[in-house]
């Protein structure tokens, strides 16, 4: 039996704690995606490079890959749809032209095109799996399991009914969610592309950000203005209802203590208690849509937004 439990969010607002971030920059292009290792904040961004930002948030390394021509001939910056990084090794998927997408690798000296456009893939998010291989998401709502070093398609594999909207990969990487735009959200096994869980009916439009740890799975949708948070192993799921923003950015912290959200157009990021569906903290000052929200630990959390503002907040 699927277990529910059911809040709207003016119930949830009780005496949340307002922070201000400890440290803040702003860099030059839009956050899309960004992935946190021991040392470093890898960012994609939305000016054909990924940048590197050191804990305090001072920039280290910046990886160009070309601008792409638009249907007129104009050079246009390319998105770098995601980031990853695995054994110093960092992993992008850049925009190509006609709405393909191209591969990168980079080991910290030389940056390597792993697929090319040719290959006519419309993927909008990769993944490592392992140091040899990629899980890329097409928009097609299919997922396909890269070869990295021979550059070929293991396996491909159909795993929702609508078409592509995120998708967010656990810190083991052997399993990964996929949000669509119908408001699916599907738990798929990584190295096997084997899906063991589909979510319907509760995230009922576009999921427009998602997240995995363990257990516990993040989704906010569009049009029906839903944050859910789905125990995938219990079968169970816990939703707060907002009658008045969409939700647009989700962030699980490492121990599935907290969710971090944002559901308004005061870009005041709201973090949730998750066993007793009470607001701790509320995270204020940017002044822009916030694309993309990590915990570093428990305590620690970045923050990106679509005009570049990077912060850093602290809980304690």
């Amino acid at each position: 039996m699927i277990k529910i439990f059911v809040l709207a969010a003016s119930a949830i607002i009780l005496f949340a704690t307002q922070l201000h971030p400890v440290l803040e920059v702003m860099i030059k292009a839009g956050v899309l995606d960004m992935v946190i290792d021991d040392k470093y904040i890898y960012i994609a961004t939305d000016a054909s490079k990924v940048m590197i930002l050191d804990k305090k948030l001072h920039p280290i390394q910046e990886i160009k890959v070309r601008k792409i021509k638009d249907f007129m001939g104009t050079l246009n910056d390319a998105d770098i749809y995601s980031v990853d990084v695995l054994d110093g090794k960092i992993l992008f998927l850049a925009q190509a032209e006609d709405g393909y997408s191209e591969l990168f690798v980079n080991d910290g000296n030389k940056t390597t095109k792993v697929l090319d456009k040719s290959k006519m893939l419309y993927a909008k998010a990769a993944k490592y799996v392992d140091s040899g291989h990629a899980l890329l998401a097409l928009m097609s709502d299919e997922v396909i399991l890269y070869d990295i070093a021979h550059q070929k398609v293991v396996k491909r594999a159909k795993f929702g009914e609508y078409f592509y909207s995120v998708m967010a990969m656990d810190k083991d990487r052997r399993h990964f969610v996929i949000g669509d735009e119908g408001g699916e959200v599907i738990v798929g096994e990584a190295p096997t592309l084997k899906r063991i869980k589909l979510f319907k009916n509760i995230n009922k439009d576009k999921v427009l950000s998602i997240d995995i740890n363990k257990n516990m799975i993040a989704a906010g949708s569009r049009a029906d203005k839903t944050l859910a948070i789905y125990d995938w192993q219990e079968n169970s799921h816990k939703v707060v209802k907002n009658p008045n923003f969409f939700i647009y950015v989700v962030g699980l912290s490492p121990t599935n203590r907290y969710v971090v959200y944002g559901d308004n157009d005061k870009y005041i990021l709201k973090i949730l208690d998750i066993e007793n569906m009470e607001q701790k903290y509320e995270l204020v000052g940017h002044k822009n849509i916030v694309n993309v929200v990590r915990f570093v630990n428990n305590d620690t959390i970045i923050s990106g937004s679509e005009t570049g503002e990077i912060f850093k907040w602290r809980l304690k």
